[in-house]
């Protein structure tokens, strides 16, 4: 506040040293400056009031030089222009939102991509290294994908996607992040899940997959766990651990399946 104090009494100092009258629209600019620099719609309001204050009331008592314009047209004026500024700044927040929602989650699914799952895994690395805990990155992929792709066609290969990270979104808890790393390839990162959790945890992963086969055909999960630290002190020797035990379950060393067959 004490920023916009300064600047609505420079503001009205200006006026009143420019002559007042129509100098009084000197006061226009800081008035849509400070509603710019604004963090809300009332704090705009009243910092752009400030400013308009300061400018008037000297015009209008002892120190006037020129008698005020049209005091209700001014006001009018002012506040139209504080409105339109503080709609574009608005506009633009939601524009940005929406661009680092569309940065962050993949386009068929809505899920997280890789981008966000990594600054995810990196967020937990340090959160778990200064509480000295454990978490699980499950990385899987849907065994078969690619032949049921070529039978029945891209959209219900895509809309299989879909059902898959649907359904792994609905299965996990709250604090784990679900992500498609691309093509049929998904990661799930499971915070405060020691080495001892994580059989369950690919267990349901790949029912849930199973589920999720939507009467097409069976559908099979090949699963690979990397628990952090023991795995791996950073994210990509985490990635790349998972990724290792992922290749030896699809050749069936370790492979935690689950298959559902079709009605």
């Amino acid at each position: 506040m004490l920023r916009v104090a300064t600047l609505a009494l420079a503001a009205g100092g200006v006026v009143v040293l420019a002559g007042g009258g129509q100098a009084f629209w000197l006061c226009v600019p800081v008035a849509l400056l400070v509603a710019a620099l604004s963090r809300s719609r009332l704090e705009a309001l009243i910092s752009a009031a400030a400013v308009v204050a300061a400018s008037a009331l000297p015009l209008t008592g002892w120190l006037a030089v020129k008698p005020l314009p049209s005091p209700l047209l001014s006001l009018l004026v002012v506040a139209a222009s504080v409105a339109v500024v503080v709609a574009v700044r608005e506009r633009q927040q939601r524009e940005r939102e929406t661009l680092r929602t569309v940065a962050l989650s993949d386009p068929l699914t809505g899920i997280a991509n890789r981008r966000l799952l990594l600054d995810r895994a990196d967020y937990e690395i340090a959160r778990h290294t200064r509480a000295r805990q454990k978490f699980a990155l499950v990385m899987l992929d849907l065994d078969g994908f690619k032949g049921l792709n070529d039978r029945f066609g891209h959209a219900a290969g895509d809309e299989l996607l879909c059902d898959v990270a649907a359904g792994l979104t609905h299965a996990m808890r709250a604090q784990d992040t679900v992500a498609r790393l691309g093509g049929d390839e998904f990661c799930v990162l499971a915070p405060e899940t020691d080495q001892p959790h994580t059989l369950p945890l690919a267990r349901r992963i790949a029912e849930t997959v199973a589920g999720a086969s939507a009467g097409i055909e069976s559908l099979h999960a090949s699963v690979g766990i990397a628990v952090f630290p023991d795995d791996g002190l950073d994210t990509s020797t985490l990635l790349r651990a998972a990724d290792e035990r992922l290749l030896r379950a699809k050749r069936g060393r370790g492979t935690v399946q689950a298959r559902r067959r079709a009605a």
